[in-house]
Order: structure tokens, then sequence, then C-alpha cells
């Protein structure tokens, strides 16, 4: 990243940082807060499409489970935050487990037909599976508390917001390491 990059991606960041001060609407802060959340989503569908050069389709589906596996271990079975993070990520790893089974012995249009496939079958699962989920309703999770204290919308979205920068370095620091040579390499 050159110079003139880094300062735009700082310069854009610190505004995006102070975007709650410049508006009390929360429909605005909510607003953005997601679309820092499906920022999260879109480096990872960045890294399969971008740089490997492989079509897949089943990232709304494991975010799906994820998304669902927090809700109702958070809901439904009481379970605290710090362990319910966890949980989620395990679980959303099997299902990619159980995704990659099929999905290592294909490449282009099939790979994107066997992930389609899987994100199909578990928005099929999610609005079926009423007793868990709530069907299309889905479920309406509270706003996480830390130390007790349940966050404003602006602290839920300063969260959010370091989640997302957290995840972006992260992502940045994968592509620069031999695992991110090794994915454009597949690219070719």
């Amino acid at each position: 990243m050159n110079r003139k990059s880094l300062i735009g991606a700082v310069v854009g960041l610190a505004l995006l940082a102070a975007a709650p001060l410049f508006t009390s609407n929360p429909y605005y802060i909510h607003m953005i807060g997601t679309i820092m959340i499906y920022a999260i989503l879109l480096f990872g569908l960045d890294i399969v499409v971008g740089y490997t050069g492989q079509v897949s389709l089943g990232h709304a589906g494991l975010f799906g489970v994820g998304s669902y596996t927090t809700g109702v271990f958070f809901l439904k079975l009481g379970a605290p935050l710090w362990m319910v993070i966890p949980a989620s990520i395990g679980v959303t790893a099997g299902f990619g487990a159980l995704l990659a089974l099929p999905a290592l012995r294909v490449t282009g249009p099939y790979l994107a037909m066997v992930t389609l496939a899987f994100g199909t079958i578990i928005q099929i699962l999610i609005n079926e599976m009423t007793f868990l989920t709530e069907g299309p309703l889905g479920l309406k999770i509270p706003k996480p508390s830390i130390g007790g204290v349940q966050l404003s919308e602006h602290g839920f979205y300063w969260l959010v917001f370091a989640l997302m920068v957290v995840s972006l370095v992260v992502v940045h620091r994968i592509l620069k390491s031999q695992l991110g040579r090794a994915f454009e390499a597949l690219r070719g």
C-alpha cells in the first residue's frame, strides 16, 4: 500500500469512526453499523473471489449459520456472550468443513453450484426451523453489555467499527503472508 492510499484509508476510517457525532438520527447510525457488519463478511468473500479467483456463493449461508448459532445459544440457552462467540465460530467452522468436502473436488461453475446449493439449503433450514430460529421473523438479540452496562446505539456502533478494523488488519496481514501469496497463485 503506497503512502497516498494509506492516508486515504486512515482519513476514511476516521470519518467513519466519527459518523455518529455528525447525526443524532439512530436510523443512520444503525444503517452504517449494519453496512460495517456486511463489510466484515465481504472481507472473506474478497479473499475467495478476488484473490483465489474462485466463485463461492456459500458465504451468506455461513454468515447465517454463525448469526443464528449466536442467537440460539444466547437467547434460547442463556449462554454468556464470552462463551457464545467461540461456540459460534466452532459451529460455523464445522459447517464450513462440511461444505469443503464436496467443494474441494470441483472448481469454476461447479464450485459456484455447490456453494449456491449450500446457501439455499441453509436459508430453507433457517426459515423452516421455527422452534429455533423463529422462521422468517428471525431472532431479536439485545445489544451486548460490557461490564454489566448495556451498550448504547453509539457504543454498539463503535464496537462494530473496532471489530471491522481488527478484521481488516487481520485480512491484510493474511494477504501479505505466504498464505496470501498462495491464494494469488491459485488464481494463476
